[in-house]
């Protein structure tokens, strides 16, 4: 949590928005974008490239204009912000969805991963040259500073595999690109802007743009250094590379060449050691191998779902459930009595209780790695589930309710006839949360199981 003055929060919001990329709006332009919008969802229908139920799905008749927020960026120094647009309300929301579905379902990449723990799988145990270092670069507000014409240029490049996943032509798909780019807008107090460079932090289209344009920046510099660097790993817009020691400087100069929008800052390898996402990757100097640990920022408060709050217990045995995996899992480079420590640590500061810890760990599987072959947390051999809370951890909360129950789909001797598609589909399924309630939130589940035989 940060805490900050309306006024010096309104002064760094004024001085992102004051940046040549935001243009300020004499009124709010919703109604004539979500006419545009609509019409393109028109026109692809009548083009038989959609259907009538993505039809209804673009289409919209309620859009209103997002509110742009700064998101502080606690770990960097003065607290600068991050201009983040919340685009579920604006007219090309659900459009732009439609555009990143098809553009992720045909992408590929050979230095993505996915999350911490793929990328502590494959950086475990690799032995690097001699002479080389671990770096890591990471690009300055790379959505924000995307030109449009590589991402237009990325498209074009790459048509020939994003074809694959609709019937739409190029021409047509980047005009419905060009639409949700040049309309990206929002109000911030009493005035309505319109960006007009890059992309917006909050639409669905952004991380996948940004991930094409990565791409093709990362082939063109390897092009250009003539070599492929030992480990090069992608994570939007971080990247973990190795590289001899002599080359780092001038590796970092070819990639500031690539565009003058996209400039990357730089972060060396500090006593053997670099974080990386969530872990802290190890290089052994001795013999050059890498090895991962679970890493927290020096800012992290530690909180974690409070034991004593007012949620279900199955959620907070998940939370450190989860908590317990995530150390032990990017962890091959401490023993498990360090890693006992930090759980316990962490765990305990949430308040939860001791012998609670102990027997989720129990239950928790460890991957054992050679370096950890020699200890264990005596795991018990059953497979990975969902703990249940012991019998007596705590007498004053209730177990978890189940999910709420799916509504059955109406009788068989409705009139489907008469009922558009889209209509009978929707009134298939019906979903409801309940707020959890001790005691009497489990009763109200228990009669519904009593009636509800697909009910879990």
């Amino acid at each position: 949590m940060v805490i900050m003055l309306v006024q010096e929060y309104d002064d760094k919001m004024l001085a992102l928005l004051n940046d040549s990329a935001y243009k300020v709006l004499q009124n709010d332009p919703t109604a004539s974008l979500q006419k545009k919008t609509n019409n393109m969802a028109k026109r692809l229908a009548d083009l038989k490239l959609i259907d009538r139920s993505t039809l209804g799905r673009l289409q919209t008749q309620s859009a209103t204009c997002p509110r742009i927020y700064g998101q502080p960026k606690a770990h960097k120094p003065n607290l600068p912000l991050r201009p983040v647009v919340p685009n579920i309300t604006a007219p090309t929301y659900q459009l732009s969805k439609f555009i990143a579905h098809i553009l992720q379902t045909t992408f590929t990449s050979q230095y993505n991963v996915k999350d911490s723990f793929t990328f502590a799988q494959e950086i475990n145990a690799i032995t690097i040259p001699s002479e080389h270092v671990l770096v890591s670069f990471d690009v300055v507000s790379l959505f924000t500073n995307i030109p449009k014409n590589l991402i237009i240029r990325s498209i074009i490049f790459r048509w020939t595999d994003i074809k694959k996943g609709t019937e739409i032509n190029l021409d047509l798909f980047l005009e419905m690109i060009e639409l949700c780019l040049d309309n990206s807008y929002f109000k911030f107090r009493d005035k309505y802007y319109q960006q007009t460079f890059g992309t917006a932090m909050g639409s669905p289209l952004s991380p996948i743009l940004a991930d094409y344009v990565m791409e093709d920046l990362l082939g063109t510099v390897i092009n250009r250094i003539g070599f492929t660097p030992p480990v090069i790993k992608k994570y939007v817009d971080d990247l973990f590379l190795v590289l001899h020691e002599s080359q780092v400087e001038h590796i970092l100069g070819i990639f500031n060449q690539y565009d003058p929008h996209l400039q990357f800052t730089m972060e060396l390898e500090k006593e053997g050691a670099l974080p990386f996402l969530d872990t802290l990757v190890i290089h052994n100097t001795d013999d050059h191998t890498l090895q991962t640990r679970w890493y927290s920022k020096a800012i992290s408060s530690g909180r974690l779902l409070n034991y004593h709050s007012y949620h279900p217990t199955n959620m907070k045995l998940n939370v450190a459930t989860n908590f317990i995996k995530r150390v032990t899992q990017l962890t091959t480079s401490m023993p498990i009595e360090q890693q006992k420590h930090i759980i316990f640590q962490n765990l305990r500061q949430n308040n939860y209780p001791s012998s609670l810890i102990n027997r989720l760990m129990n239950r928790t599987r460890i991957a054992v790695t050679p370096s950890t072959a020699h200890s264990s947390f005596h795991a018990e051999a059953e497979p990975q589930q969902s703990p249940q809370p012991p019998a007596n951890h705590h007498p004053t909360l209730e177990p978890q309710p189940p999910p709420p129950p799916r509504i059955p789909p109406p009788p068989t001797n409705i009139n489907t006839s008469e009922v558009p598609p889209t209509e009978v589909q929707a009134t298939a399924a019906t979903y409801k949360s309940l707020p959890n309630i001790p005691t009497l939130t489990p009763s109200i589940i228990g009669i519904l199981k009593k009636d509800y035989s697909s009910f879990s």
